[in-house]
Parts: structure tokens; sequence; C-alpha cells
């Protein structure tokens, strides 16, 4: 049980900018096996946000990939922390959905510990703050369910691509891969790890040291796990000199999230036509040599490399 101290934070949904939300549910359906997927519009007529004062529209698809819900979403009028992300980064994996039992507790939590309030809105039921963190800007998203379900009646949009109720369909079998992980790179891996461990009751998670073997050459790292909620966080020190993978990303912004990721099923349990000898295959590879993690990125809708895809490792 948390203390009063330390609200309980579930991170449960993993939420990626996109350009084209009914395009970008096909590709995780079709590509991914995820969902079905509901999409909604959210008009707000009044909204505020840095200086904004105007009407806001923002599209968003939710589905789920295993126990993990996504969230694919774009604004297409007005400014919020999505639009903000989305002008200085492009699409990409841009937030965290964490569920809490009191918005207000969570974030006063947070911000004890060196968070700091982007933004609060209410919206169909949902009591949300964004929050920036010391690894990025409104890389939280806290959600206290307050009312009835945030997809309104007769807002889905998506009727020529949806059945009755709303729902992308899902034909093609079972997920190819399921969501379990959410990777994080940072200048400062005690100073995160830190951070992480105040936020989520972490008493054990230590860093260790790790090679990654990558398409140039091996790296010396240091890396860290820790679970919340029901994803596995995976915190990645970026060396200073530049010369790993994940430095690249460290060196377009200050926004830690890089990309979700999960282990692909095998190809008996996969549909044939989406098997793990042919996802990621053209994909370059990566792998952890000391737990022996070899895994592919994936470039689609929801970013460049933005999808860690674990496989299974290679027999002797």
């Amino acid at each position: 049980m948390s203390s009063p101290s330390r609200p309980k934070l579930v991170p449960s949904q993993v939420c990626f900018v996109v350009d084209d939300v009914p395009a970008a549910a096909i590709d995780c359906v079709s590509r991914f096996g995820w969902g079905p997927f509901q999409q909604f519009t959210a008009p707000v007529d009044d909204a505020e946000y840095r200086g904004f004062r105007g009407r806001k529209v923002t599209d968003v698809a939710l589905g789920m990939a295993g126990r993990v819900q996504v969230e694919l979403i774009h604004v297409r009028e007005g400014y919020d922390a999505i639009a903000a992300y989305q002008a200085e980064y492009g699409v990409g994996f841009q937030h965290l959905g964490i569920g809490v039992r009191s918005r207000d507790d969570a974030l006063a939590h947070l911000e004890k510990i060196g968070g700091r309030l982007d933004s609060k809105i209410e919206y169909g039921g949902l009591r949300i703050a964004f929050v920036d963190l010391p690894t990025g800007p409104a890389m939280f998203e806290l959600l206290e369910q307050a009312g009835q379900s945030s997809r309104k009646k007769g807002e889905a949009k998506i009727e020529d691509q949806t059945n009755e109720e709303g729902e992308y369909s899902n034909p093609s079998g079972p997920n190819l891969f399921e969501v379990d992980r959410a990777t994080i790179v940072t200048p400062d891996l005690n100073a995160t790890l830190a951070f992480y461990s105040e936020a989520f009751g972490w008493k054990d998670c230590k860093a260790h040291n790790a090679t990654l073997r990558h398409p140039a050459g091996e790296a010396q790292m240091r890396r860290a796990l820790g679970r919340a909620g029901t994803l596995e966080l995976e915190l990645i020190e970026a060396q200073t000199d530049g010369s790993d993978p994940y430095a690249s990303h460290l060196r377009r912004g200050a926004h830690g999230l890089v990309h979700a990721g999960g282990a692909l099923r095998s190809a008996e349990e996969s549909n044939p036509s989406r098997s793990q000898s042919e996802a990621g295959a053209a994909m370059l590879p990566y792998e952890w040599l000391e737990t022996k993690e070899p895994f592919t990125l994936e470039n689609w809708a929801g970013g460049p490399g933005a999808l860690q895809m674990r496989r299974a490792a290679t027999k002797a």
C-alpha cells in the first residue's frame, strides 16, 4: 500500500503524437494486431495554454496492446502540450498516461520531488494534469476518473473504417507483440533514477553497466529497469561523447521518452502474414549483450524508431 505522502501512480497508457489518427490506428491494427480502436474528437471552445486562448480540436484513438492502452493523438486546431510537442519534435512518443486516485495529490507529490505542472484540464469525466519532469516536458499525464467515459456519445468520426460501435476491427488475429515497456533516455542516470524511485516507490532499483551492440559497433552504457503499473520503465544514460545510438535522441532536445516496446510472439502464435521472421526484418539489429536481449526499432506512424520489438535470443 502507498503511504499518504506517496500517492499510487499506475502507468497504463502510452501516447503517440501522429499526423493522421485514423491512418495511424489502421497501421496499428494491420501491422501489430492491436485494438480494436475507438476514435473520438474532443472540441474545447475556450481552451487556454501558455498565452493561447481559443478553440481547440483534438483527434484521439484508443486501443489496447495487451494490458497497456495505446493512445494516438493529433491537435488539428488550437494549441496545448500535445501541439507544443509536435511543433518541437514532430511525431513520436509523447507521454505516459498514469491513473491516480487524486490528480491533485499526485501532482503535489511529483512537484515535491522535482516535477512541475504544465497544464490542467477537465474533459468528459476526467481530471487531467500534464507534468513536466526532470527527463522532459509534459511526459506524465495524470488521469483521475471523476465521472463518465471520456468518449462522449456521438463523437465517433470514423464510420467508414469501423463497425457500428465506432471500433476498428482486428480481423488479423492476436497481437504481434504486447506493449510492456517504455524507454526513457537521460544524460544523468543517478538523478533520473532518484526521481523515478521517489515517484513510484522503488526501493531496490539500481543502475548497472550494460553493453549495447548496435549497427555501428558496441557501446558501454548504464541502464536501470523498474516496474511501474503495467509497464516496465527502462532508464538509459546516453554517453556524453555522443557515440551511442541513444545520444542522438538527446541532441534533438530535452524530451526523454524514446520508444515503447514488447516481446515479439513466435511465428506459430502470430498470424503467418505478420510472423516474427518478417517483423522488423528491414530494421537494424541491436542487443543488450549481458542479458541477451536482441531487438529492432520500428519506424511507423508513431515516429521513427518509436517501437522496440524484442526478439528471442538466437540459439548458438
